[in-house]
């Protein structure tokens, strides 16, 4: 009999499926392609693989938010009890414990994890605490457009770039406000780009990386071969990410970036400026000095739009296959490519062509 967590209660279930149709989905399937089979499903089930990511969490707000889903919506597979919480507050209200998990124990997650343990909308600090920031923030903006003009921010489409991409609009700069769309987003992430349109009328440029180096990649070495190696993670980064942006770059004489001091040990010495000798041009990261609760304080006051998967557990947000949500006492940076070791989690968007952080002094 498999034990389940069912609307915080453990249950058992002695048949493989109820009466009626159970519809399953994986990370990688698009919920809109079952929406005509909703009405005659027992259930949907879910399915976390192992070395999962948030597109799970992704599945099951659509289907009660959007697709209007009303049916029992179990989360199955790799099921681990600190994440019980954040699935119940998408809509999952069933799940499939692992073979010889305590379901009592896996029950006392509602309780150990149902609490946000990171800034977000619902836990800002006063705005007026943060008005220096904000006005550092834009004069820094208003100066790196009148002095570096053509110069482009470069949006992950995280929270800090939707701060910036909201004073650039605010202040009707001109700054163009570029993205990286790797072919492995989240659809949480991408939907940012319409959003940004619809609030600002600002056109966010896409850069893709080349089909053809993206095939030979999978062809030789597989979709997904990043979980393989550092060097097969940082192959597909280069493909996916470290070339699109110098054709992004290409023209500009400046560019600027969401980074802050506070999101790993590896950017505690960030310099609001810095020489980018690998594409020769200056680099900005005006939010440097700033701190997640400031960010979060900023969206909220301003009613930003942000990526949902931060209400969810996660604090950082790349590639899909290569995020998770990070766990209560992780580093923002936890998520990104959790299955590696390295102190220093980087794509190579900000290294140098040796492989070191770029850095400088402040300037003055």
């Amino acid at each position: 009999m498999a034990a389940l967590i069912k609307r915080r209660r453990v249950v058992t279930e002695s048949a493989p499926s109820p009466d009626g149709k159970v519809l399953r989905l994986e990370p990688t399937d698009d919920p809109a392609s079952v929406v005509d089979q909703l009405a005659g499903a027992a259930r949907v089930e879910v399915n976390f693989p192992k070395f999962g990511d948030g597109r799970g969490f992704s599945i099951g707000r659509l289907l009660r938010e959007r697709h209007g889903y009303k049916g029992e919506l179990r989360a199955v597979g790799h099921i681990t009890r600190d994440h019980l919480f954040f699935m119940e507050s998408v809509g999952f209200d069933a799940f499939e414990l692992r073979e010889g998990e305590d379901p009592h124990e896996a029950l006392a997650a509602f309780n150990d994890f149902s609490e946000s343990y990171q800034a977000s909308p619902a836990r800002p600090q006063p705005l007026f605490r943060r008005r220096a920031e904000m006005n550092r923030l834009e004069a820094r903006l208003r100066e790196i457009a009148a002095r570096y003009a053509p110069v482009s921010l470069a949006s992950s489409l995280q929270a800090e770039d939707m701060v910036i991409t909201d004073a650039i609009a605010r202040l009707k700069l001109p700054i163009g406000v570029f993205a990286l769309d790797t072919g492995r987003l989240h659809e949480d992430t991408l939907s940012l780009i319409p959003a940004i349109r619809d609030r600002y009328g600002l056109e966010v440029e896409i850069y893709e990386p080349r089909a053809a180096a993206v095939v030979d990649y999978v062809y030789f070495y597989g979709r997904d071969a990043f979980y393989d190696s550092a060097e097969l993670r940082h192959k597909c980064c280069e493909i996916r990410k470290v070339e699109p942006l110098a054709r992004a770059l290409a023209g500009k004489r400046a560019w600027i970036t969401g980074q802050r001091r506070e999101q790993a040990a590896s950017r505690a010495q960030l310099a609001e400026q810095e020489f980018d000798a690998v594409h020769g041009i200056e680099k900005f990261n005006p939010l440097a000095d700033w701190s997640e609760a400031a960010v979060w304080e900023y969206i909220r006051a301003r009613q930003v739009p942000y990526n949902r998967l931060y209400d969810h557990g996660y604090r950082s947000i790349g590639c899909a296959p290569c995020t998770r949500p990070v766990l209560p006492g992780e580093p923002a940076r936890a998520g990104r490519w959790w299955w590696e070791q390295s102190e220093t989690k980087e794509c190579g968007l900000h290294m140098t062509a040796d492989g070191r952080l770029v850095r400088a002094k402040e300037p003055g």
